[in-house]
């Protein structure tokens, strides 16, 4: 069982020894800036000194401006060099997971959810070849989706162990129109990572867990029956709230283990 924090790459690079030392496990968070910055040996040094000291960690690709199912040819070449920038990073020294955004939006796409869909798939098919053949596994996020339709028709469509899905508590509490059960019902069984944050379902505030109003107990509850033993990466934005948050989730993953046995 893993408990992560979500952690910029530059801030994580400036307290290497302090992430080390408090054993953290990151998610490393690369926005277009540092991947224009960041070079192959820095990585490489970071996925070293992570290893040596038993610390694992995935990534998070950045998403502002990016379009992976959009219809405009020139923004999604942008989109498709952010993405396969993010993927050679991944090669160099492997993350769990790397999580993506697929950036459905139905007030954007909602009418032309179809080519949404087949411009969606031109786009990950390939990056799911590349990440089979180095080993790395790539997952999707909801963000805006109301449902999980379109998740779910990606992830059937492209069919590989190396396709997954990353549930966002945040997220589906702001924009889900459909019941958490049926989220897990239809997309338990790609489930790789979770994102574990809480709001007051207006805002996307990022608050500890048991803060806002999404209901923790109910989705452990459901993890739990499914016996889905996903990566937890906490995304909380407070850094004086970080170690609360991880008790929290710590205490959930007790009480499934407790149930378990």
């Amino acid at each position: 069982m893993i408990i992560q924090n979500a952690v910029p790459y530059e801030i994580l690079l400036e307290r290497l020894d302090e992430v080390i030392k408090r054993g953290i496990h990151p998610e490393i968070y690369f926005n277009a800036h540092t991947l224009d910055r960041c070079r192959d040996e820095d990585i490489l040094h970071l996925g070293e000194t992570l290893e040596k000291h038993g610390i694992s960690f995935t990534f998070h690709a950045p998403f502002m401006d990016l379009a992976p199912g959009g219809l405009d040819s020139k923004i999604k070449r942008a989109t498709r060099e952010r993405l396969e920038q993010v993927l050679h990073l991944a090669a160099l020294i492997k993350p769990k997971v790397a999580v993506f955004h697929p950036g459905y939006d139905r007030w954007r796409y909602g009418e032309v959810q179809d080519l949404w869909i087949k411009g969606s798939l031109e786009m990950w098919i390939p990056l799911v070849k590349e990440a089979e053949k180095i080993g790395v596994t790539l997952a999707l996020e909801n963000v805006f989706e109301e449902d999980p339709e379109t998740l779910q028709r990606l992830l059937e469509e492209i069919n590989s162990v190396r396709f997954r899905f990353c549930f966002d508590t945040g997220h589906w509490l702001l924009f889900s129109k459909k019941e958490l059960e049926e989220w897990m019902e239809r997309l338990g069984s790609w489930i790789s990572e979770i994102h574990i944050h809480d709001n007051n379902g207006e805002k996307d505030q990022h608050l500890p867990p048991g803060d806002g109003k999404f209901d923790f107990q109910r989705l452990f509850h459901i993890l739990w029956a499914q016996k889905i033993t996903p990566i937890y990466t906490v995304e909380v934005h407070q850094e004086s709230e970080l170690l609360r948050s991880l008790e929290t989730v710590k205490h959930y993953v007790e009480d499934f283990k407790k149930v378990e046995r």
